[in-house]
C-alpha cells in the first residue's frame, strides 16, 4: 500500500479561466483519474490549507491511498496528460506508510 499526498495551488492561467471552462476541466480530469485508477485507488480528504504559516505556498491538498507505487505513478501520469501542472503549482509526494518509531529512526540514520 502506498500513501499519496499532493499539494497545490492555482497559476494565473488557471486564474484566467471563466468558472464554466474551470468545471468542464475539472469533470474531464475526474472521469479520466477514476477509468484509469478505478475502484482500488481511495480518495482519503481534500482540503483547503488553513495554516496562515503556509496559505501563500499550498492552498490546497489532498490524501490518497493507492494499492501499489505504479498507481501512484498512474495518477501523476492522468495529471499530466491533462495539464495539470499548467494550471497548479504541484508538489507530491508517496512512499508506503510506516510507524512514527520507523521513520524517526531514519531520521537518526541519516
Amino acid at each position: 500500500m502506498q500513501v499519496f499526498v499532493g499539494i497545490w495551488r492555482p497559476t494565473e492561467q488557471w486564474l484566467a479561466l471563466s468558472r464554466p471552462a474551470r468545471t468542464a476541466y475539472l469533470s474531464k480530469l475526474s472521469a479520466a483519474t477514476r477509468l484509469r485508477l478505478g475502484a482500488k485507488a481511495e480518495s482519503i480528504a481534500w482540503a483547503e490549507n488553513i495554516n496562515p504559516e503556509s496559505t501563500e505556498r499550498t492552498q490546497f491538498f489532498c490524501v490518497w491511498r493507492f494499492p501499489t507505487e505504479a498507481m501512484g505513478e498512474q495518477y501523476l501520469a492522468v495529471l499530466a496528460e491533462h495539464q495539470w501542472n499548467d494550471y497548479f503549482e504541484t508538489e507530491s509526494f508517496y512512499g508506503a506508510p510506516k510507524t512514527p518509531f520507523d521513520v524517526m529512526t531514519k531520521h537518526v540514520m541519516l
